[in-house]
């Protein structure tokens, strides 16, 4: 991935979340963006990057073997919302995860937009449990068929992620 592109795709995470969040996320996605196993998936329009996700290893340590990885964040431009980029991305992406052998794909979103695309709630742990006061914005994508009843025990995220801050569901509205 070059400079500008990397640019390009921070710039959609800071647009996206708006001035409250945008800043915070856009300097986690850069973050993201310089580990070697990041997953970046985008989706353009009229030859500029609209939207894009990006996913990162989520390791289940009992089952270290399980392939899993986390969604976080997605942003689509605020020009191009409603127009079907986010509905690509998650198509798009998905079909990637299951390509590269992806066994499951975890997300702590918002609970109308996922189910859209197969997320179901889930009562896997996240690497603070006891921070997840909204259970239903915890979400998991099953790529290989019963992975995800399998799975159990602790959870471990890529270090930014391991901030208790990062699973803490009593802020959101």
């Amino acid at each position: 991935m070059d400079n500008m592109e990397k640019e390009n795709i921070i710039d959609v995470h800071r647009r996206a979340f708006g001035p409250d969040e945008g800043p915070e996320i856009a300097k986690l996605a850069e973050s993201f963006l310089d580990h070697p196993n990041t997953i970046s998936i985008s989706v353009s329009r009229d030859g500029k990057t609209a939207g894009n996700v990006l996913f990162t290893p989520f390791v289940f340590e009992d089952h270290p073997d399980a392939k899993c990885c986390l969604l976080a964040p997605c942003g689509v431009l605020p020009e191009f919302q409603g127009h079907g980029v986010g509905k690509e991305l998650m198509e798009t992406s998905i079909a990637h995860l299951r390509s590269a052998g992806f066994d499951a794909v975890f997300v702590l979103g918002v609970p109308a937009f996922y189910p859209r695309y197969g997320f179901v709630p889930t009562d896997k742990q996240t690497p603070y449990p006891d921070l997840l006061t909204i259970p239903e914005s915890w979400m998991a994508l099953e790529l290989t068929a019963g992975t995800v009843a399998k799975l159990s025990g602790r959870t471990k995220a890529i270090p930014e992620f391991m901030q208790p801050a990062m699973w803490d569901t009593s802020a959101y509205g």
